[in-house]
């Protein structure tokens, strides 16, 4: 693609394209980070934009005045944070798995600054956000979300987004479900063994009265939920990569929605 040859319509459909391909990467795993610069964001986008270009629009799109292009460029700005969206759950779901063992190893406080979302987040969220994020780099998850993204300007085309009853319906329902239903997963060994370790003091808080278990309970819940988090590494590992098997499926699911 030359773009001192483009005619005014290529350019205007070039444009959208650059829409959408950036709404994806602002809020895409791994491409969203907020270490990386704005404007290296942006170059990349431009880069992918003039390579998908050419196949994913074939003919150029016509539009009728300001108002049209402005609703059009809407349109593919909501496909790709739909898009792009639909992706981080997976990445939200471990976040909140790391806050909900944190609260049961008594560390809701010790919270930190993730350089990446800019927001306060666990001691144990943000690992288990950074390993989720070696793991889809390990899974190529990353490839499989640009090869998505060029295959969607061939299900939802440009000014092909329609915004249905059942697309509200499985992305509040559906993907809030999977993203709860994942962070409980996540969690489960860590939340299994803080659940023994309570029934465990309360037996020994009864069999000895004298022993202070707000002390000794305390460390005693750090160590165990330490170790058993350190164990449950490959577990976790092993439920991601099954839970990104099937959000390739939502994605694609996504798309045939939006058509």
């Amino acid at each position: 693609m030359n773009p001192v040859e483009m005619s005014l319509l290529q350019f205007h459909s070039f444009v959208l394209v650059f829409f959408r391909v950036t709404a994806m990467m602002m809020v895409a795993p791994f491409f969203s980070s907020r270490t990386t610069p704005t404007q290296v964001t942006i170059g990349l986008s431009l880069i992918l934009s003039a390579a998908l270009f050419p196949a994913a629009v074939p003919d150029p799109v016509p539009l009728q005045g300001l108002g049209q292009f402005a609703v059009a460029a809407g349109l593919e700005t909501a496909v790709g944070l739909l898009f792009g969206l639909t992706a981080t759950f997976l990445f939200g779901a471990a976040s909140l798995a790391g806050a909900l063992i944190d609260n049961e190893l008594g560390l809701g406080l010790a919270n930190i600054l993730d350089p990446i979302t800019n927001d306060q987040v666990s001691l144990v969220g943000q690992f288990k956000f950074l390993f989720a994020t070696l793991l889809f780099l390990v899974l190529d998850g990353h490839h499989f979300l640009l090869t998505a993204l060029g295959n969607s300007f061939h299900e939802v085309p440009l000014l092909g987004f329609s915004f249905s009853n059942t697309l509200g319906t499985y992305v509040a329902d559906t993907l809030f479900t999977d993203l709860l239903v994942s962070a409980v997963k996540f969690a489960a060994p860590a939340l299994a063994a803080m659940f023994l370790v309570t029934v465990a003091l309360a037996l020994v808080a009864r069999a000895v009265p004298e022993m202070n278990l707000f002390i000794h309970g305390f460390s005693v819940r750090i160590g165990l939920g330490l170790a058993v988090l350190a164990v449950s590494i490959p577990a976790f590992a092993y439920a991601f990569a099954k839970l990104w098997g099937k959000a390739q499926g939502s994605l694609n699911r996504l798309l045939e929605l939006m058509a």
